[in-house]
């Protein structure tokens, strides 16, 4: 999404002929590939880990930090590689975004009329909020992924990122739409009208 609003804000002209089909089957092929590419090696020493104990995973997705807290053995060689590839594949992507972002930004200094700045500020503002809960909740979880952070902590960031995320994204985008900020207008007026009462 960051590459279609640098598009859409700094090549506007030439955004019906880059953002075809193609590119965005390329984009979407490129993300799979690499995510499914980035774990066979420590999911092999993993495997390769004796498990003894409880056979249940005390969390509800299969992340390395719960299946290595399963290991009969300290693996922290595995643990810190994992974090590693984690943390590499967050910020380059993140700093893709950014990067992104800056140039769209620069673009948006130089829109000569307040209501174009306003227009483009907002196209951008909502992608910017989902992406900031994304990856705050990110760095939480796999960066630092034992860093004194209980079991439960680490469940609700990810329930947070893995499924709130997603579930605020379209209120987050609604929010542009005047009819909604029209609404949210209209209940902020009856619920200070309803508190005065």
């Amino acid at each position: 999404m960051a590459f279609d609003r640098y598009l859409a804000i700094c090549r506007p002209l030439h955004y019906p002929t880059i953002m075809n089909n193609r590119l965005c089957t390329v984009l979407v092929v490129l993300c799979w590939v690499t995510a499914f590419l980035c774990y066979p090696v420590p999911i092999y020493f993993i495997t390769q880990l004796p498990f003894c104990g409880p056979k249940t995973i005390d969390h509800f997705v299969c992340d390395p930090s719960p299946l290595l807290a399963l290991s009969c053995v300290p693996a922290p060689g595995i643990e810190l590689s994992c974090s590693l590839l984690s943390s590499i594949i967050i910020f380059i992507t993140l700093f893709f975004i950014l990067a992104s972002y800056t140039l769209v930004l620069r673009a948006v200094f130089h829109v000569p009329s307040t209501a174009g700045r306003h227009k483009a500020f907002s196209t951008c503002g909502s992608h910017l909020v989902v992406v900031s809960l994304f990856y705050a909740t990110l760095m939480v979880t796999y960066i630092s992924p034992n860093s004194g952070n209980p079991a439960g902590t680490q469940k609700i960031v990810t329930l947070i990122y893995s499924s709130v995320t997603p579930l605020i994204n379209p209120l987050i985008y609604s929010l542009q739409n005047k009819d909604m900020k029209a609404a949210l207008r209209k209940i902020m007026i009856l619920t200070k009208i309803s508190q005065n009462s």
